[in-house]
């Protein structure tokens, strides 16, 4: 399942992926502290989700973008996450991240496809995030792309689950668009200020899956990539071959 909700503003910063997190935190914590908490709480690492944004008619600046509003797309495996979630944004009616301002306009649950075959096609909502050991980016069209995708995949699914993949994913990219991502966070802006940026290499695009059917629907409500949760990795399903 996946919940969207649309926003009213006028400008959002650069590193708007970290406006939409502070949001998506804030109305966990309103749905339930207890269940926030434990799912943030230091040393969890896995959060049964990924978002995607949509902005309307931006123009982008230096350090800000103007819009006509933007609209976030959280999806998740996980019926408890989507209940606290979608509470926590019905009982606020705006949000804030430093010195930008939500107003909530619209909240809609969207029905997801269903996996029926080993074979489909993925089309990215938000960039797909791929690094080696050494947090360098790879590639679709590097030889070792495959392997890292598999890594990652079986990683997600190993926190979710317990158990990582039921068989080895087969990567085939169709067709990607690089896009370099400017990101900021509380520690990263303590230490080198507001005006300096994090960059991630990532990609936008579409690209074809075989695998295990239970593996790829998770996959699908989980999202693929490094940093899900901070706006990376979502899917949407273009075609599902038999």
């Amino acid at each position: 399942m996946r919940i969207s909700c649309s926003f009213n503003t006028d400008k959002i910063p650069i590193h708007y992926r970290m406006a939409m997190v502070s949001i998506i935190k804030e109305a966990l914590r309103t749905s339930d502290e207890a269940y926030y908490h434990r799912l943030y709480q230091k040393g969890q690492h896995m959060k049964p989700f990924s978002f995607s944004t949509y902005l309307k008619n931006f123009r982008m600046f230096s350090h800000e973008i103007k819009l006509d509003g933007i609209t976030l797309t959280v999806s998740s495996p996980d019926h408890e996450f989507l209940l606290h979630l979608y509470n926590g944004l019905q009982k606020n009616r705006a949000f804030s991240y430093k010195d930008y301002h939500f107003v909530k306009k619209k909240i809609a649950v969207v029905n997801e496809k269903q996996v029926t075959s080993p074979s489909v096609v993925f089309r990215t909502l938000s960039p797909i995030l791929i690094e080696d050991e050494k947090g360098n980016p790879v590639a679709p069209d590097d030889e070792s792309y495959a392997e890292h995708v598999n890594y990652i995949a079986n990683m997600i699914l190993s926190q979710y689950r317990g158990t990582g993949l039921y068989v080895s994913l087969s990567i085939k990219p169709v067709y990607f668009k690089k896009v370099v991502v400017k990101e900021s966070n509380h520690e990263f802006a303590a230490a080198c200020g507001d005006d300096e940026y994090l960059y991630f290499t990532a990609y936008h695009g579409l690209f074809a899956v075989t695998g295990h059917p239970e593996d790829l629907q998770l996959l699908y409500q989980l999202g693929l990539s490094k940093r899900r949760n901070q706006g990376f990795g979502q899917l949407e399903i273009e075609e599902v071959r038999g």
